[in-house]
């Protein structure tokens, strides 16, 4: 098979992203430049102590998100890394749910739990900045993206020499000595990539800012919504869009080195787990159950308001769920809750096909021509430069147009599916590069068609790695929250989601309480049951 067809199975890809993600955002920026002024026009934008002030947030939003982060995340991937074995499975899957779940309702939870009125900020005043303001942005940012640095300090734990510590063990070096020569630098730098990409995803943080503090906490990708639909100034947005997509330059590219440098350093055999022995691994065991109870009180505390009608003011049991049906919810939020669900499923079954399909199809080029597709993992992980903002605001103003009305649904799909791609296909990536050629070529040899031997062997023995994969896409999909209620509620409202319509229900003129713990309550049973469903599988999701 000659170099040029395998490099064809980059294409569909490649195709998407440009078309989707990368080539409106091109012109959407070109084009607020343009109207703006130029460089001029964003000097003068930068001048406005708004903007400044969302660049200002950004930073320090997303610095103190990553600091706490690492903090947290560290100890923890450092036991599931080295210490867990096969127990690590469930606990990986507990960690996860709070990063699949939509960032509306992780706000929601912190609020509801640390607030004035809240489980734990009504008994205990002294938490009670963590309930709103900067302290809640920081916490809900940093339970959400906690699960991204511990897997990656797993990763890069796991990527440490085995023979190398036990050659320094037996050679009677302390533990300490161990840790610093062995696998203290990779399991570093798996947690620096963690920070970087917690840095960019609380830069850009939507949810929060706006449900927990308001217009003095935007970030960039607040002040460009508030730009575009609250003020009607789209050409002044799209020039912010442009500084965010500098501003955001420097953090993607160190990440994806950092993540580069990880992935070639694996070496795909799993980590036999070390006894716990001595203050330091017990330390770092106590961190974890320290984390994940925080994890599990933030999801229980979801559930027991969905259940108990906390919010709801009556204080009756289930009256959220109850209420689910009430036709007040369709008159307030232009869907029904049956109507959300059904947009929800189907919008992020559509959205874990279309990632399924791309890392199938780019896992022969992987496979074939890895030298080729060496920057494959960079061009899919391109919406975080851009944004979902940015990426929602682009595939309005590109592809809108072209598909008003009914079809405005795939710009959804399109835009769901763009950025669950870099997160769910690593777990297909890793299954596909540890498999081995022989069988393959093998088929090939009989006179199968490369494309068919691939599917055949390397694809059928990776169904576990499949199964992750598309049930990883499916949950992210789901929870997708800041494109979905961009692209829906104010084109159509009718195409809403469950995650929009939890944030419809508490917006003002609605205050519809009880059904937003509902609904809020049945995302997290959703996102339950899908980490469930890997952890059973036998598989772990990779990043």
């Amino acid at each position: 098979m000659t170099g040029r067809r395998r490099l064809l199975a980059l294409l569909p890809a490649a195709a998407f992203v440009v078309a989707v993600a990368i080539g409106p955002a091109a012109i959407l920026l070109g084009r607020g430049i343009a109207d703006g002024g130029g460089i001029a026009g964003l000097a003068t934008l930068l001048g406005d102590p708004l903007n400044r002030t969302a660049v200002a947030n950004s930073l320090l939003q997303g610095a103190l998100s990553a600091a706490g982060a690492v903090v947290l995340g560290y100890p923890v991937g450092l036991y599931l890394g080295r210490y867990a074995g096969p127990r690590g499975g469930v606990l990986r899957a507990v960690l996860l749910v709070p990063f699949l779940l939509p960032s509306v309702v992780m706000a929601f939870a912190i609020e509801g739990l640390f607030g004035p009125g809240g489980t734990v900020g009504a008994v205990v005043p002294a938490v009670r900045a963590l309930g709103s303001g900067l302290g809640g942005i920081v916490a809900a940012n940093v339970i959400f993206n906690l699960p991204l640095v511990a897997l990656l300090t797993a990763v890069g734990v796991e990527s440490a020499s085995v023979e190398l510590e036990d050659a320094a063990s037996a050679l009677g070096a302390p533990p300490s000595r161990v840790y610093r020569d062995v696998w203290a630098a990779p399991s570093l730098l798996g947690a620096a990539a963690g920070a970087l990409v917690t840095f960019l995803l609380s830069a850009l943080a939507f949810a929060a800012p706006l449900l927990l503090c308001g217009a003095r906490c935007y970030t960039i990708e607040a002040r460009v919504w508030s730009l575009d639909t609250v003020l009607l100034e789209p050409n002044a947005a799209s020039a912010l869009a442009a500084v965010s997509v500098a501003f955001l330059a420097v953090p993607t590219a160190l990440y994806l080195v950092l993540s580069h440098r990880l992935r070639v350093g694996r070496s795909g055999r799993p980590r036999p787990p070390r006894p716990i022995r001595g203050a330091g691994p017990c330390g770092i065991v106590a961190v974890t159950v320290g984390v994940v109870g925080v994890v599990v009180l933030v999801l229980g505390s979801v559930l027991y308001r969905s259940l108990a009608g906390g919010g709801s003011g009556s204080g009756a049991a289930a009256a959220g769920w109850l209420a689910l049906g009430s036709p007040r919810i369709a008159a307030a939020t232009g869907v029904s809750v049956a109507g959300a669900v059904a947009n929800t499923v189907g919008f992020a079954v559509a959205g874990a096909l279309v990632a399924l399909l791309l890392g199938i199809v780019s896992g022969f080029a992987l496979k074939r021509a890895p030298g080729a597709a060496r920057g494959l993992p960079g061009l899919l992980f391109a919406p975080l430069l851009i944004s979902p903002i940015v990426l929602s605001l682009a595939l309005a103003t590109v592809w809108g147009p072209v598909v008003a009305g009914p079809g405005s649904w795939g710009l959804v799909v399109a835009a769901q599916a763009t950025l669950a791609l870099p997160f769910a296909l690593e777990s297909l990536w890793v299954a596909l590069r540890s498999r081995p050629a022989g069988p393959r070529e093998a088929a090939e040899i009989l006179g199968a068609r490369p494309f068919v031997a691939y599917l055949d062997t390397d694809v059928a023995g990776s169904a576990g790695a499949l199964r992750t994969a598309v049930l990883f896409a499916f949950a992210l999909c789901l929870g997708e929250f800041t494109a979905t209620y961009f692209l829906t509620s104010f084109a159509t409202p009718g195409f809403a989601t469950l995650p929009v319509v939890l944030y419809d229900l508490q917006g003002p003129g609605v205050r519809l309480f009880a059904a937003a713990d509902a609904v809020a309550g049945l995302l997290v049973l959703v996102s339950l049951a899908v980490l469930a469903a890997v952890a059973l599988g036998g598989r772990r999701v990779e990043l």
